[in-house]
């Protein structure tokens, strides 16, 4: 399935007939047991001009990224953690970020306790370090976000 499919797909989850809404569910559930369904979901986080898609994009990526995570390369992992940073720095509709801050924070679940995301880290410090107010909130959003996905025995 190509990104635009799957954004087209994803779009129709957002129709008023639920038969359609009901038939792209069962075919992105089928789908989203393949990587390439990973790499076109952060395309259309990371890339596309409507709200709704990028923020759907961001719901499914956080509830396959875990899921999919040991199946990708070295390299597509690092790509990956580092689009993810780069996206919730520059995405400029709160909503969207948000939903980023939460991919992160399950993918973090999962390399934060083998100390393998440490540009995770460093984003964060950089961020509460800056002059703009607006840095030192992406880094309160990311630590929030990242405190909810540990219990307290893990923090």
């Amino acid at each position: 399935m190509s990104p635009e499919e799957l954004c087209a797909l994803l779009q129709q989850l957002f129709q008023p007939d639920t038969q359609v809404v009901r038939a792209a569910t069962e075919t992105l559930k089928a789908y989203f047991k393949e990587v390439e369904a990973l790499e076109n979901l952060l395309l259309l986080m990371s890339g596309n001009p409507d709200q709704q898609v990028r923020q759907i994009s961001c719901v499914y990526l956080r509830k396959i990224i875990v899921r999919l995570w040991p199946v990708l390369t070295p390299d597509q992992q690092a790509t990956t953690k580092n689009l993810l940073l780069q996206r919730f720095k520059e995405e400029p509709v709160t909503l969207v970020k948000k939903n980023i801050a939460d991919v992160i924070g399950s993918l973090g679940k999962i390399l934060i306790p083998n100390k393998e995301w440490n540009e995770l880290f460093q984003f964060i410090f950089v961020s509460t370090q800056a002059e703009e107010l607006a840095q030192k909130e992406l880094a309160m959003i990311l630590l929030s976000v990242i405190i909810e996905y540990f219990g307290l025995e893990e923090i």
